[in-house]
């Protein structure tokens, strides 16, 4: 065993021992564990996905692999950026050293030419090169329709899944959450209670905008341990939903 390998065995034995791993939901909070461990220690580690390819062999899951486009462009020595938003006159100053404009300049260059529609960047207030004062910072990249909606046909860009809404056993966010709710991207969610909605709520994750049918108001267990009852539609790409048998698949699944 690599000394990478070797030192990554015992942070994950740290991780583990806490978990009861004799039944599913234990396994799996430990997996989510290893991976917000990865997450906030590893995402500049060489060997971070072999990291989580361990956690995931040990656990019995389908292992996932972080592919940043901030940990493709290495942050150079001197490199400072600082986002500043004016609650009064609307406005946002974005400054930086010359070294933190080439960082910028690179990454932009990386999403520019991603062919992952869901590539983005994402650089947090406090971690470098972005000051401890800055607001943080999220970049995507869209076609020309997203600013236009000329091609907003969603039937065909969205299919319809063929799913029942009171089957759903849990819930998971592939891309940035709602703001308001304390939930983590790629995190699994207990779903509680799901029940019809007409899209029109205050709590509610629009998609696509105007539409009003095949949205579900569902009751989930948030990061903060609270019930939160939020409304999003069955079709959109960015929300998966899983019944109980799928969620026992996943967990029993061997590597």
């Amino acid at each position: 065993m690599s000394k990478p390998a070797e030192k990554h065995a015992q942070i994950l034995e740290q991780i583990l021992r806490p978990f009861d791993l004799s039944h599913d939901f234990g396994r799996k909070r430990a997996y989510e564990a290893a991976i917000d461990y990865a997450r906030e220690n590893l995402i500049e580690d060489p060997h971070c996905n072999d990291f989580l390819g361990a956690a995931a062999k040990r656990l019995g899951f389908a292992p996932i692999t972080f592919d940043t486009l901030e940990s493709r462009v290495k942050v150079p020595k001197n490199a400072w950026l600082d986002v500043w938003i004016s609650d009064e006159d609307e406005e946002v100053a974005f400054t930086g050293t010359k070294e933190g404009l080439q960082y910028m300049i690179d990454l932009l260059t990386q999403l520019r030419d991603a062919t992952d529609p869901e590539q983005h960047i994402h650089l947090d207030r406090g971690m470098l090169p972005m000051t401890e004062n800055s607001a943080n910072l999220v970049l995507f990249k869209e076609e020309e329709s997203w600013f236009t909606g000329a091609a907003a046909d969603g039937a065909q860009e969205f299919p319809q899944r063929e799913i029942d809404a009171k089957q759903i056993y849990a819930i998971q966010f592939v891309h940035y959450p709602p703001e308001d709710l304390p939930i983590t991207a790629h995190k699994l969610y207990r779903v509680l209670k799901v029940e019809d909605d007409d899209g029109v709520s205050p709590s509610v994750k629009e998609f696509p905008e105007g539409v009003q049918e095949r949205y579900c108001r569902f009751t989930f267990v948030a990061d903060n341990e609270e019930k939160f009852n939020y409304s999003f539609h069955l079709d959109d790409p960015a929300v998966n939903y899983f019944t109980h048998r799928e969620i026992l698949k996943l967990a029993m699944r061997s590597v």
